[in-house]
Formats: C-alpha cells, sequence, structure tokens
C-alpha cells in the first residue's frame, strides 16, 4: 500500500487512491465490498476506471456503498 492513500471506516481499509504510485491503471481506484462476495472472491479488491469528469459521481456513489459496507451487518439493539 506504499504510495497510495488508504481509506478506512474504523479499523477497515475500503478504500485505497493512487498518490505516489498507480494501481493497474493511473486513472483506477480501488474498493472492497466485502459482504457482496463468497468463497475465494471475499475481500478482494476492485478496480473503478476513471475515464472522464462524468464518472467522478459513479465512482463517489461506488465509495460510498464501499464505504457503508465497511461497517458490516447492522447492529440490533
Amino acid at each position: 500500500m506504499f504510495g497510495m492513500h488508504a481509506f478506512y471506516r474504523g479499523t477497515v481499509v475500503f478504500a485505497m487512491l493512487p498518490d505516489k504510485r498507480a494501481l493497474e491503471s493511473a486513472k483506477a481506484i480501488a474498493y472492497k465490498l466485502p459482504s457482496e462476495a463468497s468463497g475465494k472472491e471475499r475481500g478482494k479488491w476492485k478496480l473503478f476506471e476513471l475515464e472522464n469528469d462524468r464518472d467522478i459521481g459513479r465512482a463517489l456513489v461506488t465509495l460510498d456503498k464501499a464505504y457503508r459496507k465497511a461497517a458490516g451487518p447492522a447492529r440490533k439493539e
């Protein structure tokens, strides 16, 4: 994770943005949606490629979803 900005919710990293290093693409951000995956795919990083300015809104929606899922299931009180 060197050269990346990691974003946490509590102790869980849910997103990484490139700083001094690129991921697989210089225009990509990485995120996790842990509860949507199962088996070996659980917790794998996915890439969101930003091609133009219009992709910023979709990227923010994706990061919001990853942030919410990083909290885990809602607790019943």
